[in-house]
């Protein structure tokens, strides 16, 4: 006859068996999304500089095509979902420091809240 302690192990171990399969099945997924959400995260973040890095190139060559170009690109890319939040900032401090000083404050107004003033800086104040 069996002992049982050996019929309580093995119901445990028959019950804890698909258990511990699917425990690593969640954590496995949950990995899996986690580092896909991380890499589209960094693909917009390439993405976004790639956009800014050609959108300040046209703007800083000042044709006037290119420039415009520009500053419709860094325009839109301000209003995208493409731009990450932890971007904004950097993009909108370069639309404003290369928009302005290019096409002057009122291309850039329409881009900030309509409650901001755009104010030009000096040599003493930036």
């Amino acid at each position: 006859m069996i002992p049982t302690w050996i019929s309580v192990v093995g119901v445990v171990v028959t019950v804890l068996s698909p258990l511990l399969a699917l425990g690593g099945v969640l954590l496995g997924s949950y990995l899996t999304r986690k580092s896909d959400r991380e890499l589209d995260t960094w693909r917009h973040r390439e993405e976004t500089m790639r956009m800014v890095r050609w959108a300040v190139e046209q703007i800083l060559e000042g044709e006037d095509a290119g420039t415009d170009a520009g500053v419709v690109t860094l325009r839109s890319l301000m209003r995208s979902e493409l731009l990450q939040p932890e971007d904004y900032d950097l993009v909108a401090a370069l639309t404003a420091a290369v928009a302005i000083d290019r096409v002057g404050p009122a291309a850039y107004a329409d881009i900030a809240d309509a409650d901001i003033e755009v104010v030009e800086g000096d040599s003493d104040h930036g």
